[in-house]
């Protein structure tokens, strides 16, 4: 429906909490690639994700990373090419090794 709606009405903005929530670890990369594709030319599309597969979809100049090392910190945003990380991100994130 997004899809279709930024076609037909758009330009958009869509800000979506998860959007691979729920979906099949084989469908999660095309899914976020036709989002990607769908707003690349027009509107804006806002993503929050866990998911591995999802995160390796974005490329590093349009994510941005939200860091806190406990709920009592404010949160630091940085942009992903602004962070150095060394190996495979995912893996990094998951091992704590990413912080901005």
């Amino acid at each position: 429906m997004v899809l279709a709606a930024n076609d037909a009405y758009g330009p958009l903005v869509c800000f979506w909490d998860e959007p691979d929530s729920h979906l099949a670890l084989s469908e999660v990369g095309h899914f976020v690639t036709a989002l990607r594709k769908a707003f690349q030319s027009r509107g804006q599309f806002l993503a929050t994700s866990h998911n591995p597969e999802a995160i390796r979809q974005f490329s590093e100049e349009n994510t941005i990373l939200l860091y806190r090392r406990n709920h009592l910190e404010p949160t630091a945003i940085r942009r992903l090419s602004e962070i150095n990380v060394s190996g495979e991100l995912v893996s990094a994130l998951i091992r704590g090794d990413v912080e901005p």
